[in-house]
């Protein structure tokens, strides 16, 4: 779900870094193994889902990215360098809109993760 957002964000943001690599790479176990090469030993390597129902409609899991996850604070700043803020807040809106398991009046999402262990070789 993250993956989804930060794609969805993408117009958005500013060109990120030289040599930057996309955040979900990590959600890999592949890509995990290559950065760390023979440097640990993966004791445990386990796909997780975390269940998200801190929010009442799903439009405020929104308002809370907007307000606490740093890429999304960065995509919407730079929107608004470009007059571009209201075409970011209607494209996150619909993002909560569609990745919304519950209902429009209790808001469920579901975040997909991978959970690496372990120790230095």
């Amino acid at each position: 779900m993250i993956g989804a957002l930060l794609g969805a964000m993408k117009p958005f943001a500013p060109p990120p870094p030289p040599g930057a690599q996309p955040p979900p790479l990590w959600g890999r176990e592949e890509h995990l193994r290559e950065l760390f090469g023979d440097g640990v030993e993966l004791r445990t390597v386990a796909r997780e889902t975390l269940e998200v129902t801190a929010f009442e409609r799903p439009r405020d899991y929104g308002e809370h990215f907007k307000a606490r996850y740093g890429p999304t604070i960065t995509a919407r700043a730079n929107a608004g360098r470009t007059e571009r803020e209201p075409g970011f807040d209607a494209t996150l809106d619909c993002f909560c809109d569609e990745w919304n398991l519950g209902t429009p009046d209790r808001a469920r999402f579901e975040l997909e993760y991978l959970l690496a262990v372990a120790t230095r070789a």
